[in-house]
């Protein structure tokens, strides 16, 4: 996958992931969110790699399912919290592409093509 198609990616799957902060612990969007970041994390880093190591050790801290509801929301909410923080640190590994900008004579940028 190449950089800028990986980078975009990972911003689509941030983006999602805020909207599912107000979403019940363990909903179907929710568990589509996270096949999306595991596949993202094996194409692009591989099983073996510390990258999926880490989503592994986010997932394996997990509360018994007798858990209160309160004690499961705040888990999951912690959990969310921790898995965007990986997609911050995976797309710092891909930077942001460079907007160049052209300076006319009359002094007004206009984006270069």
């Amino acid at each position: 996958m190449d950089p800028a198609h990986a980078r975009l990616h990972l911003e689509e799957l941030r983006g999602r992931a805020v909207w599912l902060r107000a979403l019940t612990p363990d909903t179907p969007r929710y568990k589509l969110w996270l096949g999306d970041l595991v596949e993202f994390t094996r194409v692009v880093f591989g099983l073996d790699s510390p990258e999926m190591a880490a989503v592994r050790e986010v997932l394996a801290a997990r509360l018994p399912p007798d858990a209160d509801e309160t004690a499961r929301v705040r888990d999951y909410v912690r959990r969310l919290d921790r898995l965007i923080a990986l997609i911050d640190r995976f797309a710092r590994r891909f930077p942001a592409p460079l907007t160049l900008v052209d300076q006319p004579p009359d002094g007004r940028s206009r984006p270069v093509s």
